[in-house]
């Protein structure tokens, strides 16, 4: 990768579940948003059993990867910058993948940090709010980032646990209550590795999970981001739509709305997450923003253009 200047770019931010797209301007590390998209090729999925992203799993990323390198070059991009995350994080066959969408699409994708892709998502997340005392939490597929700032400083933990994993783990056969006692030990045990300044500090929320949550408190049958960006839930809704989720069949909750394409099976394990973090910080709210690790990967981009 190379250091750039002001221009037009790309950044794909392939997850556990999702893949996304972002192309904008920079100008002077100002952003400007000019294309967005989302695909789910659940890369991720059976990666806790076999360990290996599946031959399923690299056809669908390289077509989604050959579709956004075809848009990219409909905005004249300067260049793709394309990141991976916790499923390549974990996987045996990460490298193996990395130069098969190499060698099919021409994209290099850098597998971050955990520690690299809570920054990100902090950064993308408070790029348009104005105070500055946040705890920022990115529910993904395979990993839970934080990050707050504590003494001046950024500091950031990822903990592995996720919507797919946590599905894959405990709720292949439903919700029963001992699935749920059991999946809600896993995650607590988990968060108690989350830095304690967090507590008390206004929560954002990025991500999928968080996003879905705010269209479901609202009825959208449709995903609107301008209603989902700066969205309050507290956590008394968190609590309530996520018992309701729990009680509904899998053709309920895609009905629920378009967004739960791709999502329906995983949200309440995302939702249980989400009212456990806030429990565990005493948050009462959170706010949403549909911004997240993308847009703080976009901002980044020099760092991480000087470190390749």
């Amino acid at each position: 990768m190379r250091s750039r200047d002001n221009g037009v770019f790309s950044v794909i931010d392939l997850g556990t579940n999702t893949c996304l797209l972002l192309v904008a301007s920079l100008v002077n590390e100002k952003l400007t948003t000019l294309f967005e998209a989302q695909e789910t090729p659940r890369i991720g999925k059976g990666i806790y059993d076999t360990h290996k992203i599946s031959n399923e799993g690299f056809e669908k990323a390289r077509e989604i990867f050959e579709k956004y390198k075809r848009i990219s070059d409909e905005h004249n991009v300067k260049e793709i910058y394309a990141f991976g995350t916790s499923a390549l994080r974990d996987a045996d066959n990460s490298d193996e993948f990395v130069d098969y969408i190499k060698s099919k699409t021409g994209i290099e994708i850098r597998v971050i940090s955990g520690n690299e892709e809570a920054e990100c998502a902090y950064l993308g997340a408070v790029y348009d709010l104005q105070e500055d005392d946040y705890a920022v939490v990115d529910i993904g597929g395979g990993s839970t980032e934080i990050s707050c700032h504590e003494s001046g400083l950024l500091v950031n933990e990822s903990v592995n646990i996720g919507s797919v994993r946590l599905t894959e783990m405990f709720f292949q056969n439903g919700y029963s209550g001992e699935a749920i006692l059991r999946a809600l030990e896993f995650i607590n045990e988990h968060l108690d590795r989350l830095p304690l300044s967090a507590k008390g500090k206004n929560l954002v929320g990025v991500a999928g999970t968080l996003t879905t949550l705010s269209a479901i408190r609202q009825e959208l049958k449709e995903f609107d981001i301008g209603k989902v960006h700066g969205d309050l839930v507290t956590l008394s809704e968190v609590s309530e739509i996520t018992e309701r989720l729990i009680g509904m069949n899998e053709q309920e909750r895609l009905s629920i709305g378009s967004y739960m394409n791709g999502r329906s099976d995983i949200i309440v394990s995302g939702a249980l997450i989400l009212r456990e973090l806030m429990k565990k910080l005493e948050s009462g709210s959170v706010k949403i923003s549909a911004r997240g690790l993308r847009y703080g990967l976009m901002l980044k981009l020099d760092a991480f253009s000087k470190s390749s």
